[in-house]
């Protein structure tokens, strides 16, 4: 058993989404997630599940979570957080954003050179949740 808050970050993301597996799946397809945990519920379906995601760790589990309270976004909301990825190069950026996209991801914006000096993109993933993707521009 592992001692609470010792293997966590100072701040971990905890989406709540209408289905955690296909989630774990899209996020492992998309953004090569890992799995580093996953607990069923007592009635089914995902209670906690725990990805790593570049370096970074998220925590998921489904609406109908004996411990969940919260809700995903639904479909034409606006979403009040968005979750932004630090990728190691621009080619990362484009690649990801268009297997996020190909993967039923909603583009919000095409991979762009900002002109704050990064490689930027935008998607909703299929349960409602905003990423964004990001690497420094060298060459602008």
């Amino acid at each position: 058993m592992l001692a609470v808050g010792r293997d966590y970050p100072p701040l971990t993301p905890h989406l709540t989404v209408t289905d955690a597996a296909a989630a774990m799946t899209f996020y492992r397809n998309v953004f090569d997630a890992v799995e580093r945990r996953c607990l069923p519920g007592r009635a089914g379906g995902v209670a906690h599940a725990e990805l790593t995601i570049n370096r970074g760790l998220i925590v998921l589990s489904d609406t109908e979570s004996e411990a969940e309270t919260t809700a995903p976004p639904l479909p034409g909301e606006g979403a009040s957080v968005s979750l932004r990825l630090m990728l190691p190069s621009i080619e990362l950026v484009d690649a990801w954003y268009a297997r996020a996209v190909s993967n039923g991801a909603a583009p919000e914006m095409a991979p762009t050179n900002a002109y704050w000096g990064l490689r930027f993109a935008a998607v909703r993933d299929p349960f409602g949740h905003r990423w964004i993707l990001q690497a420094r521009n060298e060459a602008r």
